[in-house]
């Protein structure tokens, strides 16, 4: 399935509004989301506009999200979705009435959507998001579920298991990188050859002044060049991505790894 097909079908679920599935699952694993360095443009295309998201699993033995898991933020003020005016100015409001969170890859990636006339009806030219620290969100329960969250468990996730992965995960140099190459993919387009020169435009503008050097950044840099430099130069659209991608999932499913082996009673 393309990036377009994908965008198209998410628009779908957020119209409907609603769970689907034709018979309920047990409900999948709370995510813990990385807080943003600066806040995250949406890319709109086709009436749709989304953000990619890095996230891990705080509950090693919970279902991982199925294709297209609605989730919810655990705290309104830790999503904030910023909007920009026609006047230039910025109103900062929560995410949860006009974004849409849904799985994008597994439990590593999650996609946030707004439609485009959304955004018109509030007034707005261009949006943003911003994740604040000790971010988590929560899966929509499903009718039906034999094995719903429970108030308590949710607060102990949220809770006590999300701060210990903010010192795990979250404070590590990877999750920095791969928080990088998330900004990058945000600003990707699907579609065309790579022209010279783009590598070093994309990342300029998808990193901006953010703060150079580091074991974080290094890393990132070099993951984003071995990806420019490899057979998939050829087909920007589809190879670099899926390459970045790939890396991206890499770095967090070893944090993630590395999070569930120091877990509390784990």
């Amino acid at each position: 399935m393309g990036y377009r097909d994908l965008l198209r079908m998410i628009g779908l679920f957020v119209i409907s509004g609603v769970a689907f599935g034709s018979s309920a699952k047990a409900a999948p694993q709370i995510l813990a989301v990385l807080a943003t360095d600066t806040a995250i443009p949406f890319t709109c295309e086709d009436g749709l506009c989304s953000a990619e998201l890095s996230t891990y699993c705080l509950q090693r033995d919970r279902p991982k999200p199925h294709a297209g898991s609605v989730y919810l933020p655990a705290e309104a003020k830790d999503f904030i979705l910023g909007v920009k005016t026609a006047s230039g100015k910025i109103r900062n409001l929560p995410s949860s009435p006009y974004v849409t969170f849904r799985e994008a890859r597994g439990f590593l990636t999650i996609t946030a959507v707004i439609e485009a006339r959304q955004l018109k009806r509030l007034g707005s030219l261009d949006a943003t998001i911003r994740i604040g620290e000790y971010a988590s969100l929560i899966p929509v329960p499903e009718e039906g579920d034999p094995n719903p969250l429970t108030k308590k468990e949710i607060a102990y996730v949220t809770g006590s298991l999300r701060k210990h992965g903010q010192n795990i995960v979250d404070k590590d140099p990877q999750a920095f990188a791969a928080r990088l190459l998330t900004r990058v993919l945000n600003q990707m387009h699907d579609q065309g050859p790579a022209q010279p020169g783009l590598g070093e435009k994309l990342w300029r503008e998808s990193v901006g002044n953010i703060l150079t050097g580091g074991v974080g950044f290094d890393q990132a840099r070099k993951t984003y060049d071995d990806c420019f430099a490899g057979p998939e130069m050829g087909a920007y659209g589809v190879g670099v991505r899926h390459c970045l991608e790939f890396r991206h999932d890499e770095m967090m499913r070893t944090l993630n790894i590395n999070y569930w082996d120091t877990q509390p009673n784990s």
